[in-house]
């Protein structure tokens, strides 16, 4: 199951696809190749998914 998340140093929204080790391999919504994140950069916070998402629909 994936997991909305936001990648905080960009702010990029998107999937967290899956964790090892503490890091995260996200799927960005604008598509594109997954990547991988340490966890410290991503928040999984519905508040800040929802803000990233629709300040990305803006653009």
């Amino acid at each position: 199951m994936r997991t909305p998340a936001v990648d905080t140093r960009s702010m990029t929204p998107g999937e967290i696809v899956s964790e090892y080790g503490g890091y995260y391999f996200f799927q960005p919504d604008h598509g594109g190749d997954e990547w991988q994140v340490d966890g410290r950069w991503i928040t999984t916070d519905p508040e800040v998914v929802r803000d990233a998402r629709a300040r990305a629909a803006q653009r």
